[in-house]
């Protein structure tokens, strides 16, 4: 792993990114008073923390009149995200070819060498919304999992339910300091007095049975001393005393209905859907199958009530219509996982971004518990072994050990530790199947290294979300047998909690579920695995009908859901209050360092493959830059004839540095379709950064939750 010799830079403080404009183009000013405009990077593929792509730049120099010169750049650069404040800052700069349309052969040296000595070295920031936006899907690497889709059970109810799962036959075991049990395998809280089984639901409602199975009734009378085991939930009007109690011991979902399915056309179309319930339940009239999504997956059958056969249809393989779905309808949400839609683009690239920290590399606060001495197994068809007997992932690959804790990697000589951060990770570990209940963790990266800090960051498939056929989805598939010992160790679920996806925040359970006063956390400490320790819904509301609301598409590109603002986005592991004394110190920038909205400057200056500039004038037509003038350009529908070459004039290639970005790109077609799609991104993602700041504004930038 190469330690990086230039100056590296930390993602800015929270507060200060939220402080700051982020807006393009940007500009770097020198000592002598030239001014270097960045106009904002054309993306062409981003990979781990490396972007790579080119951007449109000028000069303007006292020394000559501070007319501005422009030229295109060709970049690599290291990027850290903040998925909080959907914040990057491009860092380690480092330029490829350098062309300048208004330059001389003469002047060309000295122009390249001022840019490089201005731009490398120098960080800017850019929201992630912008980033996405400019990315096509085929530079986001994107590889598909070998998932499992095979359906669960799925059940209908009519009237207000719950969901209580319990992971296979029931499994009792001491409540430590009282006289009763528990059921473990279960993440609601089932407690047995040795004659009758308590199930707590939240909203301080109780309900009894002989069996842990069921059938369960509302309990009139809780012993005080079970009672106690929960803090009294505050009034929030959710009546859960009166529902039914559907107990589930194999993968299951469930679909809740108020009253009997009710059905209203899509928009008009071929299409119906049923308006009386929270889940995505469609009805094809043609051919009079049903369709429903669960946990991002389209599963068809031949009706809704009873034990019904729900065949798999991979989302790429929907009917046509369901691409026609208006997106600010009631229904717009599941187009995200609609492959061949814009929203499904959205949520691919989405799950590209990585969330970015800096470790400091003498932490060793990780530890492991094992029930028992440490117990590996091999994992299929790889040289690598896994601990059965904790929460914690860890591995044995050769003689060292590797856990994964929160995002951060960790190495040791011993099964027990002691722990030290890890600088690199065996190619094996990466090969872990999903097959493995610990497969999440091959989505953890380390970065880079310097003596101080390891750079490290995840992509959501840490949590649970994966590629698959042109869109997302939640969870594996795979059922991952929980480990049975004096302790009980669950494993990572992909049904049973009615997961779904909002294109805002990503996966969130839904409300066909409580957990009551346990949360699902993302965590190494025993907890039942979740999607990321958030929950959209603080209480289930399980009376008075499930009627879906519109999501509300406003011209900004906002979505407001139900009339609420923008939910809050998934934590930042890194930033939990338990992993803050791990983090390595954020350093300020050098002065000037920092590249700084540009006031005079619009940022409709491009530059296409070739490193031609162009600038897209209020009235959409286009203007070429070409010896200092801005002018019609003759060939925007005209693919060219070469490709970039350092043989051409006004074209410099630095000495000892990457070339292979502007010099081997395929042959360009005609520069007007790609310059305007590249013009709309960036108009696109300045509208969602605007939209994500307003609503995140304030002292502390926080959201309400819904």
């Amino acid at each position: 792993m190469r330690a990086s010799t230039s100056l590296i830079v930390l993602l800015i403080a929270a507060a200060g990114t939220r402080a700051q404009e982020i807006s393009w183009p940007q500009e770097l000013v020198a000592a002598d008073g030239s001014v270097v405009v960045i106009y904002q990077p054309q993306v062409e593929d981003f990979t781990g923390n490396i972007i790579e792509g080119r951007a449109a730049v000028s000069v303007s120099r006292p020394t000559s009149g501070n007319v501005p010169v422009f030229g295109a750049v060709w970049l690599t650069a290291r990027i850290d995200t903040d998925r909080d404040t959907r914040t990057g800052v491009i860092r380690e700069v480092d330029l490829g070819e350098v062309r300048f349309a208004d330059a001389s052969d003469e002047d060309l040296d000295a122009l390249a060498e001022f840019i490089e000595s201005e731009i490398e070295g120098s960080s800017f920031t850019i929201s992630v919304d912008e980033l996405l936006a400019d990315l096509e899907v085929e530079a986001a690497g994107l590889a598909e999992a070998e998932l499992r889709h095979e359906p669960p059970r799925i059940l209908l109810s009519t009237e207000p339910a719950i969901l209580v799962t319990i992971d296979g036959e029931p499994d009792l075991q001491d409540l430590e300091g009282t006289s009763y049990k528990r059921v473990v395998n279960s993440p609601f809280l089932i407690v047995e007095d040795g004659r009758d089984y308590y199930l707590y639901v939240g909203s301080n409602a109780w309900y009894r049975a002989s069996a842990a199975t069921g059938p369960w009734s509302a309990a009139a009378q809780v012993p005080s001393a079970i009672a106690g085991l929960v803090e009294p939930a505050e009034d929030d009007e959710a009546d859960l005393n009166n529902v039914t109690i559907i107990v589930a011991t194999e993968p299951t979902e469930l679909v809740v209905s108020d009253g009997a399915p009710s059905w209203t056309p899509v928009e008009g179309m071929n299409l119906l859907y049923m308006d009386n319930t929270d889940s995505d339940a469609f009805l094809e009239l043609s051919t009079q199958r049903y369709y429903l999504l669960l946990s991002g997956r389209w599963y068809r059958g031949e009706g809704l009530i009873g034990e019904l056969a729900w065949s798999h249809l991979p989302n790429d393989e929907l009917p046509e219509a369901f691409r026609d779905i208006p997106a600010d309808s009631v229904n717009g949400a599941v187009l995200s996982q609609v492959a061949g839609t814009p929203q499904a683009r959205d949520a691919l690239l989405e799950n590209s971004i990585p969330q970015t920290a800096a470790i400091n590399r003498d932490d060793s606060s990780f530890s492991v518990q094992y029930d028992g001495d440490p117990d590996f197994a091999p994992i299929e068809d790889i040289q690598v072994e896994y601990a059965q007997n904790t929460v914690a992932a860890v591995f044995r690959y050769g003689n060292l050990y590797y856990a994964c804790d929160d995002g951060v990697w960790y190495v040791a000589n011993s099964a027990t530790g002691p722990w030290s951060v890890a600088t690199e990770i065996p190619a094996a570990i990466y090969e872990i199947p999903a097959s493995n209940p610990h497969y999440n963790v091959t989505y953890v990266k380390v970065y880079d290294v310097t003596p101080e800090v390891v750079y490290v960051g995840y992509t959501p498939g840490y949590y649970g979300s994966y590629y698959y056929r042109g869109t997302v989805v939640y969870g594996t598939g795979w059922y991952y047998s929980p480990w049975y010992g004096p302790y009980y160790y669950p494993r990572y679920p992909t049904w049973g909690f009615h997961v779904r996806y909002n294109p805002w925040t990503g996966w969130g359970v839904g409300v066909s579920w409580t957990s009551g006063p346990f949360r699902f956390t993302f965590a190494s400490s025993g907890s039942w695995w979740g999607v990321g320790g958030y929950r959209p819904y603080p209480r289930p509301i399980v009376y008075g009908g499930y009627r879906k609301t519109n999501i509300n598409i406003n011209v900004d590109n906002s979505i407001n859901i139900g009339g609420r603002n923008r939910p809050e986005a998934r934590p930042n592991l890194y930033n939990r209050p338990g992993n803050n004394a791990r983090n390595a110190a954020r350093p300020t920038l050098a002065s000037g360092r920092q590249g700084q909205p540009a006031t005079a400057a619009r940022n409709d200056v491009l530059t296409d493959r070739s490193g031609n500039i162009y600038q897209r004038g209020t009235n959409g037509n286009w203007s070429q830059r070409s010896n200092g003038q801005w002018r019609q350009p003759s060939n925007l529908d005209r693919a060219a004839t070469a490709i970039p070459s350092t043989a051409q004039t006004g074209v410099r290639q630095p000495a000892q540095r990457r070339s292979d970005l502007g010099s081997n790109q395929q042959r360009p077609s005609a520069p007007r379709p790609q310059l305007e799609r590249d013009f709309q991104a960036r108009q696109q993602g300045a509208r969602r950064a605007q939209s994500f700041q307003g609503r995140a504004g304030g002292a502390g930038g926080g959201m309400r939750r819904r």
